[in-house]
């Protein structure tokens, strides 16, 4: 089987102008709808169907996103590594001052 996606496919999420929504906002929207933003909801779904296109778009839309996410929530997990290990030298050098 095969669905022709009719929207144009871009990656807009990787260009520099796109404003990433905070987790902190899907998080509101989510507790609000009960589903994530831009996904049509289960009763949408139910009265109108879905385009298999444009939800494979919508899905791979939020791939990227999660992937974007967890790329920065890697280069902070980097950041409080590097500074636990220097904290722990510190604290090392001041016990054996002692």
């Amino acid at each position: 089987m095969k669905v022709k996606n009719a929207t144009a496919w871009q990656n807009f999420m990787f260009k520099k102008s796109y404003k990433l929504p905070s987790l902190d906002d899907v998080e509101k929207y989510e507790k609000e709808n009960s589903y994530l933003p831009e996904i049509p909801s289960a009763a949408d779904m139910e009265k109108d169907g879905q385009d298999l296109g444009e939800m494979n778009r919508l899905l791979l839309q939020k791939v990227e996103e999660l992937t974007l996410h967890l790329i920065e929530q890697n280069k902070k997990l980097i950041e409080v590594v590097k500074t636990s290990e220097q904290q722990q030298k510190e604290i090392d050098s001041l016990k054996k001052k002692n």
